[in-house]
């Protein structure tokens, strides 16, 4: 998305902007704000700390598009709005960029700085800058399930629940695992098999549903056979409130 929003609208004028979701739902900041802070404006760079997406305005503030579940971008010419469009951009050249959200668990608004957003969000530094050593720190000690510590935002922001269980698979590690019962050894291949992952998805422009063949995530239900341990179905389990599958052949306790 951050890629998109780039090629799309970066270094644009915009002329206008359009509210389609009458319940105001997607909206963190009011109309008035968000037209004051776009129109006339231009987005100048962007920047994204795990999956919240921040687009530099030309006037110092920063748009913050969060995606949700069904949040998506489409750049469209033609009056004929994108099914789904809670919120659009009209750039002086006739392009105009749409937010769709069909679940409408995404949000639109206006930042002063991406500091203040993730401290007062709690959220630590982006996955793939992570280090080794900060991912050893922020996990070895804990004494809760290792599938709970990956989902913890604060020291890291990146990693969604179906990106947890991909990891915990490819390491053999079962998620009710204890933190503090790890190897560091484990933690990095982990933090690796992270960032390999994130950046495959990323280059491949994946969606929810939409995997890589090879992703583990496609084996997510229960009762299914994953095609290198045909003698161990799919299990599902609840970690920390989370939905969770493993493979138990692979992924013992």
């Amino acid at each position: 998305m951050r890629r998109y929003f780039e090629s799309a609208a970066l270094n644009k004028k915009i002329q206008a902007v359009e509210f389609h979701d009458p319940l105001n739902k997607v909206f963190a900041s009011s109309h008035s704000v968000i037209q004051e802070a776009l129109i006339g404006q231009e987005f100048q760079s962007t920047k994204r700390v795990g999956k919240f997406l921040f687009a530099a305005i030309s006037n110092g503030l920063l748009l913050h598009i969060h995606f949700g579940m069904t949040g998506d971008l489409e750049l469209y010419t033609a009056n004929n709005l994108p099914r789904f469009t809670r919120f659009a951009i009209v750039f002086t050249d006739g392009s105009k960029l749409a937010f769709r959200d069909q679940r409408k668990f995404g949000s639109i608004e206006v930042i002063d700085s991406i500091e203040s957003f993730t401290q007062e969000r709690k959220l630590g530094t982006d996955l793939l800058e992570t280090s080794p050593e900060n991912f050893i720190k922020a996990i070895s000690k804990r004494k809760m399930a290792i599938k709970t510590a990956l989902l913890d935002q604060k020291n890291y922001a990146g990693i969604g629940n179906w990106i947890a269980d991909e990891m915990l698979f490819n390491c053999g590690i079962h998620p009710e695992h204890k933190c503090l019962d790890l190897t560091e050894e484990q933690l990095i291949a982990l933090l690796d098999d992270a960032k390999k992952i994130v950046r495959e998805a990323i280059n491949q422009d994946t969606h929810y549903g939409e995997f890589p063949e090879h992703f583990f995530a496609n084996f997510r239900k229960e009762g299914i056979l994953h095609p290198e341990h045909p003698n161990s179905p799919v299990e599902r389990m609840v970690v920390g409130g989370r939905g969770t599958f493993i493979v138990p052949e692979k992924q013992k306790l």
